[in-house]
Order: C-alpha cells, then sequence, then structure tokens
C-alpha cells in the first residue's frame, strides 16, 4: 500500500510513481526502526481506520505521525506515545516494549497521555488548540489523533527572520491567551510551550500544538525530559508546585524570543544571579531591539520574574492588562526607550507602575522664570513713567 500514496503529504497517487504530483517529493520511503513502517494501518474502539505516513515530530515523550482516516479520507496527525526515557523497542509485530525498569512509570506516563486526550477532546471547541479527534490504545501503546495543522512554527519562521514585529505579533497573541486561560480553567496545563509547539496558520493565528507531552510522567527524573532551557520557568525544575503561571511563563519566554531573536537565559541561571547578589541576566527586550513601548515590555518582564508568586496567577489578567496596551498604540523605538528609566521585571502586585521620563528643565523651572521676567518688565514700566 505504501506504494500508492505519498508518505509525506498522504496524497494517492499512481502505482509505479516516484514522485507526489502535489508536494513534489519521491515517495518511496523507508521509516526509522523505532518508528512505524509507513502504510501501517490502525483502528482506533471506534473503528476508524488510520493509514500511517512518515514521522514529522521525533521528541523526548512521543512520535507524531502523519496519517489518513481511510473512511473520509481526512488527513490528521497522530501522536503515539513513546517516552525515551523509559528505552522502548519496538518488536516485529510492532509492540512497544518499554525496559524492565521502567514498566511502572512507563503505565503511569500512558494513564496520563490518555486522560489529558480526554480532556482535550472535551474542549474540541477551543478555537487555538489543536483539536483532538480520537485516542486509542494499541500495540502495548497509546495514540491521541489530532487535526492536521497546514502551518509553520514559531521556530521556523525565526529561521528566517531576525524577529518579529511587536504589534503584530501581540495581537495575534492574544486569543491564544484567552483561549489557554479556557485550558487552565477546565485543569489542563501544557507545560511545554515553547516555539516549536506554536504554529501560525495560513489566516494569521496561532494555535498551540503538541498537548500530552509534559504531563505524561510526572516523577523528578522524567520531567528534565522535556524541559526547554530558556522556556521553562524554575519550577518546572522541581516536582511540584506548577499551575496556570507555568504556562504564562513559556509564553512570554517565546513571545521575548519571537521579538528579540534571542532564546531567554535558562531560570536556574536567572536565580542563581539573584541569590548571588547579581543582577537578572534577563535583557529587557527593548534592549535587544524590539520596539516595545513601557507598558508591553513590564508586562512580558511580569509574566516571565522567576519566582512564581511574582508573576500573574491567571493568563487572563497579563491578557486583559495587554490588550489594553494595543487599543490606542504608539509603537516607542528602542532609541527612545532608551531615555527612560529602567523598568523593574519583578512585581509582586498587580498594580503595574509605569515610569515615565524624567521632566526636562524647562517643565520644572520654565513657568517661574516666564512670571519671574514678566515682573521685570512691569516694574522699568512703572519706573519709566514715574519719570
Amino acid at each position: 500500500m505504501a506504494e500508492e500514496f505519498c508518505p509525506h503529504c498522504m496524497q494517492t497517487i499512481v502505482p509505479g510513481d516516484s514522485f507526489c504530483s502535489r508536494c513534489g517529493r519521491e515517495v518511496n520511503q523507508q521509516a526509522a526502526p523505532h518508528h512505524l513502517p509507513i502504510g501501517t494501518v490502525l483502528r482506533s474502539k471506534k473503528g476508524r481506520a488510520f493509514l500511517f505516513g512518515e514521522v514529522k515530530g521525533d521528541g523526548g515523550f512521543g512520535l507524531t505521525y502523519i496519517a489518513k482516516e481511510l473512511t473520509t479520507g481526512t488527513v490528521v496527525a497522530i501522536k503515539e506515545y513513546f517516552p525515551v526515557r523509559c528505552q522502548p523497542q519496538r518488536s516485529r509485530d510492532l509492540t512497544v516494549l518499554p525496559a524492565t525498569q521502567c514498566q511502572d512509570i512507563y503505565r503511569q506516563g500512558m494513564h496520563s497521555f490518555l486522560s489529558e486526550a480526554s480532556m482535550l477532546r472535551a474542549v474540541g471547541d477551543v478555537p487555538s488548540i489543536v483539536h483532538v479527534m480520537d485516542y486509542f490504545e494499541a500495540n502495548g501503546t497509546a495514540y491521541m489523533v489530532m487535526e492536521y495543522l497546514d502551518g509553520v512554527t514559531l521556530r521556523d519562521l525565526m529561521q528566517s527572520q531576525s524577529r518579529l514585529e511587536p504589534e503584530s505579533l501581540l495581537r495575534k497573541a492574544l486569543p491564544l491567551m484567552r483561549d489557554l486561560e479556557r485550558l487552565h480553567s477546565g485543569g489542563v496545563l501544557h507545560r511545554d510551550i515553547a516555539p516549536d509547539n506554536i504554529m501560525l496558520m495560513p489566516d494569521g493565528s496561532l494555535t498551540l500544538l503538541d498537548f500530552g507531552c509534559a504531563r505524561s510522567m510526572e516523577d523528578g527524573k522524567s520531567m528534565t525530559v522535556v524541559l526547554k532551557p530558556g522556556f521553562a520557568p524554575i519550577e518546572q525544575y522541581q516536582t511540584r508546585g506548577q499551575g496556570p503561571y507555568t504556562d504564562l511563563y513559556a509564553l512570554c519566554a517565546t513571545l521575548y524570543y519571537c521579538l528579540t531573536g534571542k532564546v531567554p537565559p535558562a531560570a536556574p541561571e536567572r536565580l542563581s544571579a539573584v541569590f548571588d547578589g547579581q543582577s537578572d541576566p534577563l535583557p529587557p527586550p527593548t534592549a535587544l531591539g524590539a520596539a516595545l513601548t513601557p507598558e508591553q515590555e513590564q508586562l512580558l518582564l511580569w509574566g516571565m520574574a522567576i519566582q512564581p508568586t511574582d508573576r500573574p496567577q491567571s493568563v487572563q489578567l497579563l491578557a486583559q492588562r495587554l490588550e489594553q496596551t494595543l487599543v490606542s498604540r504608539q509603537t516607542v523605538s528602542p532609541v527612545e526607550y532608551t531615555k527612560q528609566e529602567e523598568i523593574t521585571p519583578t512585581i509582586r502586585d498587580t498594580e503595574i507602575p509605569v515610569q515615565k521620563g524624567r521632566p526636562s528643565l524647562w517643565q520644572r523651572y520654565g513657568l517661574g522664570l516666564l512670571l519671574g521676567a514678566v515682573a521685570v518688565i512691569v516694574v522699568l514700566l512703572i519706573l519709566l513713567l514715574l519719570q
């Protein structure tokens, strides 16, 4: 069956053709040994049959395939639970077997993987979140069927651009932030937000991808597998204390990266510097060329505060403040902003003071000098009249 479809885009091809008429790529391809063979067909409990193509993503917790539902012809993405830390091996009958010493962790992780798939399927009406269509167990592992998104990740987008324009990016981020708040209200945390997990769609919207990874194993050792230095907050280096503010840090760090072209310093590096009495090594975005207003910069740094308690405790709060800055925004250039007072990145309450520039000499003394000059002129006129 592999000769009858393109493993890259799932387009049906004429038997014997070597290249796909849609994507132009060569169709004769072999899967890696730990991947499902191209042409594999799996069925869910609901009776849906899925034809598997190539792997599009190979991460620490799973493999993501392009696939097609045979009944409808719908192209989908399917994530297979395949945690690297458990040293899984695929047998000839396609069964996934973890290392003996990892069997308990493997089962716990698969249970979490399926639980999140169930929760995400229940909130399938959230526009900015990838939709989960089905999930099932097979081959000793689990599978999550999602809509296939034909966009470009922010990570790939940044490979061709030095930085993104602030107003456009922030406006695109607002709907995503509101939808993320809806997920948090339903008890779902992503825990792996990063530029490679946010996709820019052809219509200009942003979609959050790759749920189910960060929660698939909860013990401290497994958590280190999914940490992305620069985007993971300090609490993710521990085994407790995570919440909506965890996703918020990662989202703000992703925006920081897109606005500046620089990956933020890792959270432990920032914390260590502060404990040693040094300044936070996180440069303000405007210092790296981002044309943000002072208010927008302060909001971004608020979301990236080192300690969880110093950040907004909900995405909604930050989104509301950010939206206010975009209602009637005038871009402040980096040159103009260097004249402003430095903004402290750590904010401990919900009131966000905005530092203003120092008053000029005219603003301080101009009115007094003017009145003095008028008084002198009046006195001179009186003296002239008296002569």
